[in-house]
């Protein structure tokens, strides 16, 4: 067991203006939920007009190619975001960062909704695309490096559990907003070959939404974002990035770096596992399917939320290695159950589906507090994007961990050895690291742990 001795702990909070503090969490927020949609727009309202940029004799391997390339370079951009604004965020300011990022990918996006096609312009079609959405990444990847530290350098210590649960949840939100604006545009402009209105001009809405929120949120938060006083008052690192990696952090980037690795490694192969094997597995048809993934992300925020407030209440670390275990036993028996046919029918075959994804990624509700608690304030933001983002390179190759697999067992049980690793990795790193949740941030001092 460890306990918090230095400078940032103590049990008397410090006195924030409820107003900034108000403006802060709902700005982190707001924040997150533009750049979450941004993230969204490809993988859901481009996909049924990807036609638009291919060139019409593509072989159907090469059209899955070209779909994972453009997500892929949004994922790739993001953990450069990440170091990038990091360091920034920690030498210049978290407010600053934040207005820049959100400007960026909102340009980004605008310049999207008017791409041409590929029968304009050929193959720079695919090209302006994929580069644009890879400096998209980069500046989502600034985003939430900013956002997220400076709403919980507000935040009350007593709250920071929930706060982060309802944080983890703009994700959900997210989810089912860009879903109900595609599903309206597919309605009003139908989707089908090149010539379709979807295909043609009913994707462009999506995008020009996303970019609308995030000038919306400019216009707005550029008055009603305050700076972090935590931040304003701390020293300022010379070099956050060397900190965290090779100085006084290292200790808590590599323990971050374990737990996160196990955390991203089941829940996003999950978030992703399961919508294909609901349609080319269980033959459920694609309008159903993503009814059943808006079912699941509302439910899926009340499970961040709950995992928040109990991790607040029981402690993080001890909440943590619990959920390992359940990750690693539950939700490995979950999985096995929904890809069986134990189970028949529609109606069960998606609440089996709900149950899975509910069980292994509740947990993420404590991801960014838990790892914000692990940083000092001069290099907190750094620390959240280096613990946040590199944790994610080794799970990004979840795929190809499951063809592996694939070679020796069946289709049904692939997922199951890389969901208990992935618990295993979370119990490791939650008992490697200290109890955090009545820390106490400061402007001075780094974190620091010694054996009670």
């Amino acid at each position: 067991m460890t306990a918090i001795t230095n400078s940032e702990s103590g049990h008397v909070g410090r006195r924030v203006d409820p107003s900034k503090r108000r403006k802060a969490i709902v700005g982190a927020y707001q924040g997150l939920l533009v750049d979450f949609i941004d993230i969204y727009l490809p993988v859901i309202a481009l996909v049924p007009a990807i036609i638009y940029f291919q060139p019409a004799d593509l072989s159907p391997a090469m059209k899955s190619t070209i779909y994972f390339v453009t997500f892929a370079a949004t994922l790739l951009g993001r953990p450069i975001g990440a170091l990038l604004f990091g360091s920034m965020a920690d030498r210049i300011g978290r407010r600053r960062i934040t207005m820049i990022s959100v400007a960026g990918f909102s340009v980004c996006t605008l310049l999207i909704a008017f791409l041409p096609g590929y029968q304009t312009v050929g193959m720079w079609s695919i090209v302006l695309l994929v580069g644009l959405r890879f400096i998209d990444g980069i500046f989502l990847g600034g985003e939430y490096t900013a956002a997220v530290p400076l709403a919980y350098e507000y935040c009350d210590r007593e709250k920071r559990g929930l706060v982060g649960g309802i944080l983890a949840g703009a994700y959900c939100a997210a989810f089912v907003i860009i879903s109900l604006v595609t599903l309206v545009m597919l309605r009003v402009a139908p989707a089908g070959g090149l010539d379709s209105p979807y295909v043609q001009w009913g994707w462009r809405i999506a995008f020009l939404f996303g970019a609308a929120c995030g000038f919306a949120f400019l216009v707005y938060r550029r008055k009603h974002l305050p700076e972090s006083d935590l931040w304003e008052e701390s020293a300022k690192a010379k070099s956050p990035l060397r900190q965290v990696m090779f100085g006084s952090e290292k200790r808590s980037f590599w323990q971050v770096f374990v737990l996160m690795t196990g955390l991203w490694l089941t829940s996003s192969m999950v978030a992703s596992v399961v919508p294909d094997k609901l349609k080319n597995f269980h033959k459920i048809d694609a309008t159903t399917v993503t009814w059943a993934l808006l079912v699941t992300n509302v439910v899926l925020y009340a499970g961040f939320v709950a995992a928040g407030v109990t991790s607040q209440r029981v402690g993080r670390r001890k909440f943590l290695t619990v959920m390992g275990f359940v990750i690693a036993v539950v939700g490995s028996a979950a999985y096995y159950i929904f890809m069986s046919d134990l189970i028949e029918g529609t109606l069960g075959i998606i609440a089996a589906s709900i149950v899975v994804q509910v069980v292994i990624s509740s947990v993420f509700g404590v991801a960014t507090v838990y790892v914000n608690e692990r940083f000092g304030t001069s290099v907190r933001s750094s620390g959240f994007a280096m613990g946040y983002s590199l944790s994610l390179l080794i799970p990004s190759f979840y795929s190809f961990y499951l063809l592996g697999l694939a070679t020796f067992l069946p289709e049904t049980v692939t997922a199951i050895p890389l969901i208990v690793v992935g618990g295993a990795l979370i119990v490791i790193g939650a008992l490697w690291g200290p109890e955090t949740k009545d820390l106490e941030f400061r402007p001075t001092g780094r974190v620091e742990y010694a054996a009670e």
